[in-house]
């Protein structure tokens, strides 16, 4: 029953991972992948609390959660201003961002 529960949030990592490779060229599929990698990590995490009885993961879960919403609007936010000043999402014109 264990490894029913852990192979979910490994199978989120490795699939994020694989996202992130064969998107390479795509901000918005990064961040999204980036995301999903998050929420298998905190997944893994419940799970392994709620196997030991210990209530401590699920801080460190909310906790992730607060961290990754905080990433992805500042992402977002960082995205949104590539785009109008490049008016592409491609990652090639990234190194020209400055600031």
């Amino acid at each position: 029953m264990n490894f029913i529960l852990h192979f979910l949030p490994v199978s989120m990592f490795i699939f994020s991972i694989l996202g992130i490779i064969i998107n390479r060229k795509n901000i918005i599929l990064i961040l999204l992948c980036i995301e999903i990698m998050l929420l298998s990590i905190s997944l893994n995490i419940l799970i392994t609390s709620f196997i030991i009885d210990v209530i401590l993961g699920q801080f460190i879960a909310l906790y992730i959660f607060t961290v990754a919403a905080v990433e992805s609007a500042i992402g977002l936010s960082i995205i949104i201003s590539f785009y109008k000043l490049k008016g592409s999402l491609s990652i090639k014109y990234l190194n020209l961002m400055k600031g």
